[in-house]
């Protein structure tokens, strides 16, 4: 059985929404040459993500 498998589909929805600002937070403490770098595209990478889990994904809990 796979980790996933056993979460609820609200858990693995908030974990979606914390895993790109969390990456780019990450990012931005670690590796700070290479965010400053390429700043612009790994927020807009960021932001993409959590357009899409909130438009696609949002409406279906409420």
């Amino acid at each position: 059985m796979n980790i996933l498998d056993a979460l609820d589909a609200r858990t693995i929805v908030v974990l979606g929404l914390i895993l790109p600002v969390l990456a780019t937070f990450l990012l931005y403490f670690f590796a700070r040459g290479f965010f400053r770098r390429f700043w612009i595209p790994i927020l807009l990478v960021a932001a993409a993500l959590e357009w899409f889990l909130i438009v696609q994904v949002g409406p279906l809990f409420l």
